[in-house]
């Protein structure tokens, strides 16, 4: 008895005796027992000992009921940092692949989205299908599908705007950069682990601390997680949830009878007895006294206890809070400076102590620090509980004002120090984690200093955390409301305040909160500049492109000289589809700047989607010859080239950008195309596998490739990259579709299926996933559940061409000829980018459909669906194997009147070579080779 009393003593934990075996009677109990409670909720005023109990829960859980455990708190700002936090006590080392999958994806995605690029620069794919600048009444307006846009909200029709074709070619990622928040990407390999470790140990514990400051990000996420949104959670998982509020009864109601509430209270006056006992303090005056400044309150208790006096003398009088009481009372003067001034500081190190410590004693007095119960240890640094922090800064700053202000300028200099260490220029440093945490310390010193000039250089700072991302934004915001709170600086405090309150969500992007900013009349042109540019750029990733514009019209006005902003806001209104408007402001900026190689090639990019290929070609052959290092200018010529079918002189480019950059990953890429088409089969997968090793996103690499392998025709390859894509990045909405398509190549219909279903419900608005769920919804006979899809991937894109013929078919099939025609008629116009002939062909191919739709149904049917099964394949090797016998079972008038369709395409696409498809010459060359195989037709009588 003696020696657990002893070990209770030495543990240093007092009280809670009810709450401790609460939690530890749970683990006795069975799984069906309707007395077992899978989550703890622990509330109570700060300083109550919430995180004390938290931590004698995770040693109970761990040492006496075998369970792993995980604890998250504050320190993890946001939902990814919490779940990494987890992760890593959960699984250590890489026992969580999927997870670290899943978290290396999404992280890319983030960069990708987060980084705007000089869409010039990096060779933005004209290709890219853009439906910008479409209200929806005009989209109510379109024939066939208006019906259908009144379920359409025009913020989805509008979120097709941002779609420019990246170096994926054919189908851009734009679109689905972020198709999941870090909810969705991350929490399904997460809940999976706990699943496993559940069947591998008895139980499995997780702990959240501090809940008052994690809440804004984890209280959705918490109940959906509960909820079984993200899978099933085992049912050995205990949740402990730890804050100063109790969790809200209306949102956990369908959970009650699952929960315990654990309110905690200041400790009776036999706890706080006992603990003062244990801490040698027995003296019944000092007693009296401490149980009478503290109010009970465990941790001011235990500090007053710290310096264990023992004499009235010692105590005098009662007057005084508890902060008075343990300065007056420790006997060293230099502890007690150490204690006051160590405090001014939210987070403690070393160096930190060195700085506001002169003498020779700052490791003793560190030492000595981080062993007071009101200091919380954090590996090598530390901070004050928030109940003795906040006494002591309020006591030192009414003590002495100005050298209050005087310590925080000092702190802030240090700050500012050590962040140059990092050598890094101020844009990219916010992207440093260490760099990062200097700075935001340094926001609250500057604060907290109130030089003259602090608050524009806090809201500078603000910008340029912004451009990082929510999280990072958030930081600075609540650096800046607990400067306002400490100084007493209420402005401060309520910009803070405001700026937080946009960025709660770390789906949320900073547009609002930059929007505050910019309404300050305290920034400068630099960072007011910055601020536009990012909120044009954030405005654009969602799609609003009128806001966008505003923005960048803002920029222009902002810097008139400045070439810049003209050529960004041409790239947009290219995206707008405004395209003489476009080239008023590119042709602008060339007249002063003849040799811009951004601009040539941004003007380029505008001539090649109104149909002006040579045009294009001119602008980027002088792109470099004025530049020869430019990407993409190099990239955005050949590519150009190898759409013209000049296989060889696109080569020669990509091999010139390859020899300038030869570890550019994006050149291998499309070089990789470009040698696929001209039929240099092995050299393309040479390129695929040297970008496989240099690259750091695995899953586009190996999604490209498959990409490639379905345009050879190699479909079982394909879904083998596919597979690999998706293993690395299972967000991948763009490698998820691209695998459904090539199981459709394949027969497996039913898989197709199964993946363009999962596609269609992590990407809802993508014209790409309906489209391509339509086309095989059509190919096996569902024509039905295919309208719906066609028409809502035109609606979100109006110039789909692909789109617009799957549901001309569809439309046909249902008996509604009037309707396809129109369908038909789109999808030629947006195919041959509105070349003259676009009427003729429509009225040549419907009436080839027409003729022979009722009576070579079954033909049609099939020849349809292995066409749009090769979609984007430049190698026809089923030409004999599959349409030959398929052409074969009718009437050979469908097989002469199919030729004459293609020949006539063939003609016209020659007679009009700088308008038409984009790929003209290709499609002249699959003509040719159609001909070619298909014996001439000389009668009606049955082929077979």
């Amino acid at each position: 008895m003696q020696e657990l009393i002893r070990r209770r003593r030495r543990s240093g934990f007092v009280g809670r005796r009810a709450e401790l075996a609460d939690f530890r009677g749970n683990f006795a109990t069975e799984q069906d027992d309707e007395r077992r409670r899978f989550l703890f909720n622990v509330h109570g005023d700060a300083g109550v000992g919430k995180t004390l109990l938290v931590e004698q829960f995770q040693r109970v859980a761990r040492d006496d009921a075998g369970a792993v455990t995980a604890r998250a708190d504050e320190k993890a700002e946001g939902l990814v940092a919490t779940l990494e936090t987890l992760v890593r006590q959960l699984a250590p080392g890489s026992a969580a692949k999927q997870f670290d999958r899943a978290l290396a994806a999404y992280r890319q995605q983030l960069r990708d989205a987060q980084a705007p690029a000089d869409p010039a620069a990096e060779g933005s794919s004209a290709a890219g299908r853009i439906a910008a600048g479409v209200g929806l009444a005009v989209v109510q307006s379109l024939p066939v599908v208006g019906p259908l846009a009144g379920t359409v909200s025009a913020d989805e029709v509008s979120q097709a705007a941002h779609r420019v074709g990246t170096f994926l070619g054919e189908r851009g990622r734009a679109a689905d950069a972020l198709p999941f928040g870090p909810a969705e990407a991350l929490t399904p390999p997460f809940v999976e682990l706990l699943q496993r470790l559940a069947r591998e140990v008895s139980w499995v514990a997780l702990f959240f601390d501090t809940y008052e400051r994690t809440e804004v990000f984890l209280g959705t996420w918490l109940l959906d997680l509960v909820e079984g949104r993200y899978g099933d959670l085992p049912a050995n998982l205990v949740v402990t949830v730890a804050g100063q509020h109790r969790l809200h009864p209306g949102a956990w109601a369908p959970y009650l009878d699952a929960m315990a509430y654990l309110p905690l209270l200041p400790f009776t006056e036999e706890e706080t007895r006992q603990l003062l006992l244990d801490k040698g303090v027995t003296s019944p005056p000092v007693v009296e006294v401490i149980l009478a400044v503290t109010g009970r309150l465990p941790v001011l208790v235990a500090t007053l206890a710290e310096s264990r006096p023992s004499d009235i003398s010692q105590v005098g009088d009662s007057a005084g809070d508890a902060v008075d009481r343990f300065l007056k009372w420790e006997p060293q003067q230099s502890r007690r400076t150490t204690a006051l001034v160590c405090a001014l500081p939210r987070t403690v190190n070393q160096d930190v102590v060195d700085v506001l410590i002169d003498g020779q004693d700052g490791v003793e007095l560190y030492e000595w620090l981080r062993g007071m119960p009101f200091v919380q240890d954090e590996a090598g640094s530390c901070r004050y509980h928030e109940v003795v922090r906040t006494a002591m800064v309020r006591l030192e700053r009414t003590r002495s004002p100005q050298r209050w202000r005087a310590r925080h300028r000092r702190l802030a200099r240090a700050w500012r120090g050590w962040r140059d260490e990092q050598h890094q220029e101020v844009t990219e440093g916010w992207w440093n984690p260490q760099w990062q945490d200097c700075a935001v310390e340094e926001v609250y010193h500057v604060l907290c200093g109130q030089r003259d000039g602090a608050v524009p250089e806090a809201l500078h700072a603000a910008v340029r955390a912004a451009e990082v991302g929510p999280v990072v934004g958030r930081r600075v915001a609540e650096a800046m409301m607990q400067a306002g709170a400490d100084a007493d600086a209420d402005r401060v405090r309520q910009i803070g305040q405001a700026l937080a309150a946009t960025v709660q969500d770390e789906s949320q992007d900073c547009s609002a909160f930059l929007g505050l900013l910019l309404e300050d009349g305290r920034l400068d042109g630099t960072h007011r500049a910055a601020a536009l540019s990012e909120r044009a750029w954030l405005h654009q990733l969602a799609g609003r492109m009128e806001l966008c514009l505003d923005d960048v019209n803002r920029l222009v006005a902002l810097e008139p000289d400045n070439a810049g902003p003209l050529i960004r806001r041409g790239f947009v209104l290219r995206l707008m589809r405004r395209h003489q408007d476009s080239l008023a402001d590119l042709d602008r900026v060339l007249a002063e700047l003849p040799d811009s190689a951004v601009g040539l090639v941004e003007r380029g990019l505008t001539l090649e989607e109104l149909g002006r290929d040579e045009a294009a070609l001119t602008d980027y052959d002088r792109a470099v010859a004025a530049a020869p290092g430019h990407l993409g200018a190099h990239i955005s010529r050949a590519r150009l080239l190898c759409r013209k079918g000049r296989l060889a002189e696109a080569l020669v480019g990509f091999d010139a950008a390859a020899a300038r950059h030869p570890d550019s990953v994006r050149v291998l890429l499309e070089r990789a195309e470009c040698r696929c088409a001209a039929d240099r089969i092995d050299e393309a997968l040479d390129d695929i596998r040297r970008a496989l090793v240099l690259a750091p996103d695995k899953a586009r690499v190996h999604a490209r490739h498959g990409f490639l392998l379905c345009r050879l025709g190699r479909a079982a390859e394909a879904v083998q990259a596919f597979d690999l894509a998706l293993e690395a990045d299972p967000t991948d909405v763009w490698a998820l579709t691209w695998r459904g398509w090539a199981y459709f190549r394949l027969h497996q219909d039913d898989s197709a299926l199964v993946d363009l279903d999962r596609a269609v419900e992590m990407a809802p608005d993508g014209d790409w996933q309906a489209a391509a769920r339509g086309w095989v919804r059509w190919g096996v006979g569902r024509y039905t559940d295919a309208l719906p899809d066609l028409q809502r991937a035109v609606l979100l894109d109006p110039d789909y061409a692909w789109a617009w013929a799957g549901l001309a078919l569809t439309l046909m099939w249902q008996g509604r000829p009037g309707e396809a025609h129109e369908a038909l008629r789109r999808g030629i116009q947006a195919w041959s980018r509105n070349a003259p002939y676009a009427q003729e062909l429509t009225d040549r191919a419907f009436g080839l459909l027409e003729r022979h739709h009722r009576r070579d149904d079954e033909v049609l049917r099939e020849v349809a669906r292995a066409a749009s099964a090769w979609l984007a394949q430049n190698r026809w090797d089923g030409i004999r194997t599959i349409v030959l016998p398929l052409l074969a079972r009718g009437r050979l008038s469908l097989l002469r009147d199919g030729v004459a369709l293609l020949r006539y395409t063939r003609s016209i696409i020659r007679a009009h070579p700088d308008t038409g498809p984009r790929y003209g010459a290709t499609v002249v060359a699959l003509v040719d080779t159609v001909v070619r195989e298909l014996p001439e037709a000389r009668s009606d009588e049955p082929a077979g």
